[in-house]
């Protein structure tokens, strides 16, 4: 079973979301619907893996940090769409209220930017990670993604955007990483 991370201000109705729900037949994908604290969202991530027999991870965004962490600890082949690096730092100017692409209001707390360093990896096991970065994010700078996973397997595109412009042309690469 594939689980499903999404980003930061993201919701399990996201557009990545939907697509990998369209790809995918019900009973090969679990898309999380996690918690906004790291604690938490990290805390019912364990839980769905252990009891959906989680052995493939698809992850956006701030779901790609939460994702390397699992990926880790559980040794998890684990595809990484624009994933962060350093949310600890790069989350600081969403402190305060946000809004969901639901429509929903939250909190982003200093102690969540805390929080979030405890689940830092150093050294990412290259050949858990596909990792496709498109040099056009305009939200995290695709060279600390590059870096960080380096000796993994990577696509990396001109143009695009943080929400990686087109992904599902990648369905097959994506299926053949994991089998």
């Amino acid at each position: 079973m594939i689980l499903y991370i999404h980003g930061f201000r993201t919701t399990i109705n996201s557009h990545k979301a939907k697509l990998l729900q369209a790809q995918y037949p019900a009973d090969k994908i679990f898309i999380a619907d996690h918690p906004i604290t790291p604690k938490e969202a990290i805390d019912y991530l364990e839980k769905v893996i252990k009891e959906q027999n989680i052995n493939s991870i698809i992850a956006s965004s701030l779901g790609g940090y939460y994702a390397t962490y699992l990926s880790e600890k559980y040794n998890i082949k684990t595809v990484l769409i624009n994933p962060s690096v350093k949310p600890y730092e790069t989350l600081k100017t969403s402190l305060g209220e946000n809004i969901k692409n639901d429509g929903t209001y939250f909190i982003w707390r200093e102690e969540d930017m805390k929080m979030l360093e405890k689940f830092k990896i150093i050294n990412p096991t290259p050949s858990n990670y596909f990792v496709f970065l498109q040099k056009g994010d305009e939200v995290l700078d695709f060279r600390v993604a590059q870096e960080f996973y380096k000796g993994s397997k990577f696509i990396i595109e001109d143009g695009g955007n943080h929400r990686f412009k087109k992904f599902e042309r990648f369905f097959d690469d994506v299926s053949d990483f994991f089998n």
